[in-house]
């Protein structure tokens, strides 16, 4: 029985049919055999590894895995936040958020172990919330350019959510079209709403925390140092932002333990801010219809909240009144500078 060599032994692609003196060369690697699969002559060496990617880039290493930083994505009150990828072969783009102060290690690890939580849940809506969520890849330190370790915390990149109610703010510094903030306040109570049915409290529903998808109108919530259970045994938030002190309901300064009507009033003040209103009593410009401006300061307002902490109820309450100010919902695009 004739034996006929049908893979290629150097890299395993499919062979030609064999030349009438049995020669047989691969065409990918250029392996040269008989048809029995016989070296004729020695195989091509394996090919080099590739260059490395941006040479010139500083590297980090992260639970034994190196990063190649691209730039930085934020400066947040107590943390810097970079975009890398892996350094090798095979990458992923990913965002890499490492603490400044030495202290507030315990504020990473805080915001990793609750992300990790909120990812295991298999509840309703989980495999599509948890997907507006940060998504932990890695933990660990890394040395700064002096050699000092710090507290790291390595997510997912996301695609798309690359600017925060921040940088909206500063794009339409007037204010952004009360249509928009329509849509940008429902996505955000949706995702509050399957935060609080699963027992969390974010603790910091803040501008910079806030990313959205201008172009699929979705919204990621970020910034999870804060976070809590509402299990009765709660005391204050772990952290606050002095820089967004307007933001807070006034109950969080007088030591008051939260719960899912701090991030509403947090949401609505946000939502307030982003239209070039006034965060801390909810007022907005004129160009806001009066539903939506009379809703918004009723829900900015903390005392006393009539919605006791339901998200899903607010968001109901925000479809009537845009409903009453817009009429039926349609889509309206919405840009950023620079965003593709």
């Amino acid at each position: 029985m004739e034996l006929k060599l049908l893979k290629c032994p150097g890299c395993g692609a499919n062979f030609p049919l064999p030349a009438p003196n049995g020669i047989v060369v691969c065409e990918y690697c250029r392996a040269v055999v008989s048809a029995s699969g016989a070296p004729v002559w020695p195989m091509p060496e394996s090919p080099e590894d590739d260059p490395p990617f941006a040479p010139d880039r500083p590297r980090v290493t992260v639970a034994g895995t190196r990063y190649v930083l691209l730039g930085r994505l934020g400066r947040g009150d107590g943390s810097d936040v970079f975009l890398a990828r892996r350094d090798g072969r095979i990458t992923e783009m990913v965002v890499l958020k490492v603490v400044r102060a030495l202290s507030d290690a315990d504020l990473v690890a805080r915001e990793y172990d609750v992300l990790e939580a909120l990812h295991r849940l298999d509840t309703q809506g989980a495999e599509h919330f948890t997907r507006l969520l940060p998504q932990p890849v890695a933990r660990g330190e890394v040395k700064d350019p002096v050699g000092v370790s710090r507290a790291a915390a390595v997510y997912r990149w996301q695609s798309g959510f690359q600017h925060s109610l921040t940088d909206v703010r500063e794009a339409y510094p007037d204010g952004v079209d009360p249509r928009a903030a329509v849509w940008m306040w429902k996505r955000l109570l949706e995702v509050l709403g399957f935060v609080h049915r699963s027992g969390y409290i974010h603790g910091a529903v803040l501008p910079p925390h806030v990313l959205v998808h201008p172009r699929d109108h979705g919204v990621m919530l970020v910034g999870w140092s804060s976070a809590v259970t509402f299990d009765g045994d709660r005391g204050r938030l772990p952290s606050t932002s002095a820089s967004h002190r307007a933001f807070y309901p006034a109950a969080e300064w007088r030591g008051v333990a939260p719960g899912p009507t701090t991030d509403l009033i947090m949401a609505a003040r946000t939502i307030a801010w982003v239209l070039g209103g006034d965060p801390a009593t909810g007022s907005t410009p004129t160009s806001v219809p009066p539903p939506l401006a009379d809703l918004l300061r009723r829900l900015c307002d903390e005392d006393p909240h009539p919605f006791t902490g339901d998200a899903w109820r607010s968001k109901e309450l925000v479809d009537a009144a845009a409903r009453e100010s817009f009429g039926p919902p349609k889509f309206i695009p919405f840009t950023l500078p620079g965003w593709r």
